[in-house]
């Protein structure tokens, strides 16, 4: 699949892409921003309870004088507050005493402001307090209110900021990148789902062209459930135009009657009295063969309704081989070069008579070689038929295609063949062009339309 390109043309690939990439993006950004407040939270819960285990050591440890005054019974400086500057601090403190951790250095917190928190204003338990700034840094605190004989004292417990936040950070290093990589086999994921998912569709579009091309009748069986009703309808409309062309060859049937009749009575009324040239009934005999044609061509697109692939290479060799027999005492050579494969949107009958047309007038006018050539060029076939005869003269070039027209006298013919042949290669969407070469001889050129993609050429 190619890139995804939303601001493009409509297309259904895209939008099921963009919207799911969108989707995903999203989705990998919320779970990224909620794992990490879950991690977050967990290191908030470690700290909390580290704290917690160390206020309630000092509460239990705390006991009066014989003075009143409120004193430590035990050595609760363990690491990590027994490091200076360390962010890890203690402070038990009344209105007359205050007792710090060894980390605090005989320097004293101030009792931060302690949000009203319900869930523990009915029970004597250690709560989170305002963060301070302390010694250039902030400070985490948890604080408990007790009771120590008739005394009320404060007990603080700070972590450094960094304690809470240096750890998510580590996290979202890691975070970050399983994440991403998540993100792009998700994306992966969709863009395969769609190419696989939208395959029978791009396979109904190749049938769909394999029946204009004529290489299938109708649209096969579906198995893909969704894509069964356009299937059917479809079908229904390949098998009503189907219809309509067998209507399209009554109206020619009856149109042939029409028109033979008038034109038999007329021969039937022409004889040696009337005629006695014998023009007038020459002249009917060509237009009852004009109309023989082109019924028969107008019968038989209508009875196809989709254009046949042909073959040059073989169809060319055939009509090499008769016309080297009809004229195989004038001794003339052909050459031929053919690309192999290549194949034209005709009928192989027509391609026979629009190339068998110039062929022989080839051979007709070639001192001793005849040269064809066919290629391929752009979506057409170019095929090129020269002769070393002596050419004909430009306006006769430019009357060639009349009906009736003969460009000798004096050679065989009836002047309607490149007539034929040229409308027959205008009837396909191509065209046959004449033209005197620099040295001797005449080229003839005919273009015909390239077989489409998906058809099946007739073999020879």
């Amino acid at each position: 699949m190619s890139g995804l390109n939303l601001s493009g043309q409509a297309s259904i690939a895209r939008r099921l892409a963009g919207f799911s990439i969108i989707f995903v993006t999203a989705t990998v950004i919320v779970a990224s921003v909620i794992l990490y407040l879950i991690v977050a939270g967990v290191v908030r819960e470690q700290i909390d309870q580290r704290l917690d285990t160390q206020i309630e050591g000092l509460r239990n440890a705390l006991t009066t004088d014989s003075a009143g005054d409120v004193v430590l019974s035990a050595d609760l400086d363990g690491p990590p507050f027994d490091r200076p500057r360390s962010g890890w601090y203690w402070q038990v403190s009344d209105d007359r005493t205050r007792i710090t951790s060894r980390s605090l250095a005989e320097e004293t917190l101030e009792s931060p402001p302690r949000p009203f928190d319900w869930r523990h204003a009915a029970e004597p338990k250690p709560h989170p307090a305002d963060r301070v700034a302390f010694r250039d840094e902030t400070l985490y605190l948890r604080t408990l209110e007790t009771m120590v004989g008739d005394r009320t004292v404060e007990i603080i417990a700070s972590a450094p900021q960094s304690s809470l936040s240096a750890p998510a950070r580590r996290a979202l290093l890691w975070l970050v990148p399983a994440m991403l990589l998540l993100g792009g086999v998700l994306v992966g994921g969709i863009l395969l789902q769609v190419r696989y998912g939208l395959r029978p569709l791009r396979q109904l579009t190749s049938d769909i062209a394999s029946i204009s091309a004529g290489a299938l009748p109708r649209l096969p069986d579906q198995d893909v459930e969704e894509l069964q009703p356009a299937s059917r309808e479809i079908n229904r409309l390949v098998d009503k135009n189907a219809e309509r062309l067998a209507e399209t060859r009554l109206h020619f049937a009856n149109l042939a009657h029409g028109l033979k009749t008038p034109v038999a009575s007329l021969q039937l009324a022409l004889d040696d009295a009337n005629d006695p040239t014998n023009e007038m009934r020459d002249l009917v005999d060509r237009i009852d063969q004009r109309i023989r044609h082109h019924l028969a061509r107008a019968r038989k697109t209508a009875s196809s309704g989709t254009v046949s692939a042909t073959q040059v290479n073989p169809r060319i060799d055939d009509l090499v081989l008769v016309m080297s027999r009809i004229h195989a005492d004038r001794g003339i050579s052909v050459q031929c070069t053919i690309e192999p494969q290549i194949s034209v949107a005709c009928a192989a009958e027509d391609f026979d008579e629009i190339v068998g047309n110039l062929l022989d007038n080839a051979f007709k006018w070639a001192g001793s070689l005849v040269a064809i050539d066919a290629r391929t060029d752009g979506r057409s076939i170019v095929i090129t038929l020269e002769d070393d005869g002596p050419g004909i003269s430009d306006d006769t070039i430019e009357k060639a295609f009349l009906p009736g027209v003969r460009m000798d006298e004096t050679v065989a013919g009836d002047g309607f063949g490149l007539t034929i042949a040229n409308e027959l290669a205008q009837l396909y969407g191509g065209k046959i062009a004449l033209r005197n070469q620099d040295d001797k001889g005449l080229r003839q050129t005919i273009t015909l339309p390239k077989t489409a993609a998906g058809s099946s050429p007739v073999p020879a």
